[in-house]
């Protein structure tokens, strides 16, 4: 009995387990399809997601073509409009320096007006300067040219007392006659008064020969001019500030043609010499890039003394 216990035995399956085996068979192809199922729905739902993104890609792109091609069309337009800045700023810059240019030569032009017209109101000045000491001078010397003695006169640019040989010598003398010496001592008296200025006393004659006395007009007229210049300075007027020369017959004022003319330039001057302050001088100078303005002044002047030692050896002498 105790080895029928111990082996196992073989009981038939109750009816339940036999009945629950084809429910087992058909439980995993309902899991199966379940499964299936599921899969299928995902995979629905995910092509749906995966369109609708691809759908949002698409919008997204056509989008960014849009704005990529509102870009280009921006960067077109910002070079276009570079390019113009670019030939305007050009444009400016050739504007800018025509009106630098404009502008140097304006101020050039402006420099060299307000030069100029520094030098017009320096001349205009000294003009007015000169008027007025023509003006004191004539009023010094207004009686005896009232009386006849005398003139005041300004020929190539300088002043000049003026006295006819009639009211100084006798005819064909070179000594002063009572009268004569009478008119030096006065008018020497009223050249003190000048200032600054040199004189030039200037012999003249006419052209006709002079008398035996006197080799030439040359000497004649040299010899009164001397006669006016020691009596001048007899009487005050410093020697420093005197010259002398014989004109003879070769500056006259009149035609010798006619007794009229000739009395005319048989005369005494006292030539009042320029003068100009040197700083002046300088600054004209300066102005003019060292030109001598005062060159035809200076031959001028240098002719007068030098005619009279120059000429007695080019012209015969006159018997």
């Amino acid at each position: 009995m105790d080895s029928a216990r111990a082996r196992p035995q073989h009981n038939p399956p109750p009816d339940e387990f036999l009945q629950l085996e084809p429910e087992s068979d058909q439980r995993p192809l309902r899991r199966s399809s379940v499964g299936i199922y599921i899969f299928a729905v995902l995979l629905s739902v995910a092509a749906v997601g995966v369109g609708a993104y691809a759908w949002q890609l698409l919008n997204e792109t056509e989008k960014l073509k849009g704005d990529v091609a509102g870009l280009e069309q921006v960067r077109q337009e910002t070079q276009q409009r570079v390019a113009q800045l670019i030939e305007k700023n050009g444009e400016q810059e050739k504007l800018a320096a025509a009106t630098t240019s404009e502008r140097d030569q304006l101020r050039e032009a402006l420099a060299a007006a307000s030069a100029r017209l520094t030098e017009l109101q320096d001349a205009s000045a000294a003009n007015d300067a000169r008027l007025k000491e023509f003006r004191d001078l004539r009023a010094k010397f207004q009686r005896m040219i009232d009386s006849g003695a005398l003139d005041i006169t300004i020929r190539r640019g300088r002043m000049i007392v003026e006295m006819p040989a009639a009211v100084l010598f006798d005819s064909g003398s070179a000594e002063l006659s009572k009268d004569g010496k009478e008119t030096m001592v006065r008018v020497g008296k009223i050249l003190r008064s000048v200032p600054r200025h040199r004189f030039l006393v200037g012999g003249h004659t006419d052209n006709v020969p002079a008398v035996k006395e006197y080799k030439s007009n040359w000497e004649l007229s040299a010899a009164r001019a001397l006669q006016v210049t020691d009596t001048l300075i007899a009487h005050g007027v410093p020697p420093k500030r005197l010259v002398l020369a014989g004109y003879s017959e070769y500056d006259p004022v009149a035609s010798n043609s006619s007794d009229a003319g000739r009395q005319k330039n048989r005369r005494i001057e006292i030539i009042l010499e320029p003068y100009v302050d040197d700083k002046l001088v300088e600054g004209l100078l300066a102005k003019s890039d060292a030109k001598a303005p005062a060159k035809g002044d200076a031959k001028t002047d240098a002719k007068a003394p030098t005619s009279a030692k120059a000429a007695p050896a080019k012209a015969p002498a006159k018997k």
